[in-house]
């Protein structure tokens, strides 16, 4: 009994050490971040975000930067702002708010979203109803101008334009509906639209049927291209 007596005595204090030392591996093990949560998503695909912020997967959250994952969210072409939190829960949130798209750049496949400035913004996911720009993707100052021109056009012909095509550094194609011809102009020239328009509404009120080219990038001239009737 001596020694048995002997050995509890012994154990005895080394059970809460133990406990102690496990607690540490356990609590160690939790406070590590583990989980990442994105939020204000809607048009672009979030796997970038998520991708940026899981750098902080299994750091402790005091040794994770939220500015620094912020710094990474913000590098993504179409984030315009994010707020980045990171919890002693071991979770990193990103509420993300998207630079609004403008245009579509339809050069390639898939097209791309284009803000107003005419960045580049990440390939487009569903039919949204933009104005599509064609030929513009090797010329970026090119690009902004003509997305700065648009609201202009859209005023002197009474509708958005649905398709602003380059023929060259100073042609422009533009199209505003189905019905509506294909309109040729210089860029450097936009008041010619109004022109255009005239012609257009003089042609129609003559009963020759519909247009399908104004050219008018030649000042002081009109050049018309009759549309072939279907049989």
């Amino acid at each position: 009994m001596t020694r048995g007596g002997r050995w509890t005595k012994l154990a005895l204090p080394a059970v809460p050490l133990l406990a102690a030392l496990a607690g540490v591996g356990v609590v160690g093990h939790a406070w590590e971040v583990r989980t990442v949560e994105v939020e204000g998503v809607r048009l672009f695909d979030p796997a970038p975000v998520r991708k940026a912020l899981e750098e902080a997967l299994g750091r402790p959250p005091v040794a994770a930067s939220a500015s620094a994952l912020r710094e990474k969210v913000l590098a993504i072409p179409w984030v315009e702002d994010a707020q980045v939190s990171v919890e002693l829960s071991g979770a990193v949130r990103c509420l993300v708010r998207e630079r609004t798209p403008a245009a579509l750049l339809a050069d390639g496949n898939p097209p791309q979203l284009l803000d107003a400035t005419g960045r580049v913004l990440g390939p487009a996911r569903g039919s949204e109803p933009l104005v599509s720009l064609v030929g513009f993707a090797p010329y970026p100052e090119e690009r902004q101008l003509a997305l700065a021109l648009l609201p202009r056009l859209a005023e002197a012909w009474g509708k958005p334009v649905r398709l602003c095509q380059r023929l060259a550094a100073r042609d422009l194609a533009v199209s505003f509906g189905e019905e509506d011809p294909l309109v040729l102009l210089d860029p450097q020239r936009p008041e010619a639209l109004v022109r255009a328009k005239q012609v257009l509404a003089a042609w129609e009120a003559s009963g020759q049927g519909k247009l399908a080219r104004v050219d008018v990038r030649v000042p002081g001239k009109v050049f018309c291209e009759r549309r072939e009737e279907s049989q």
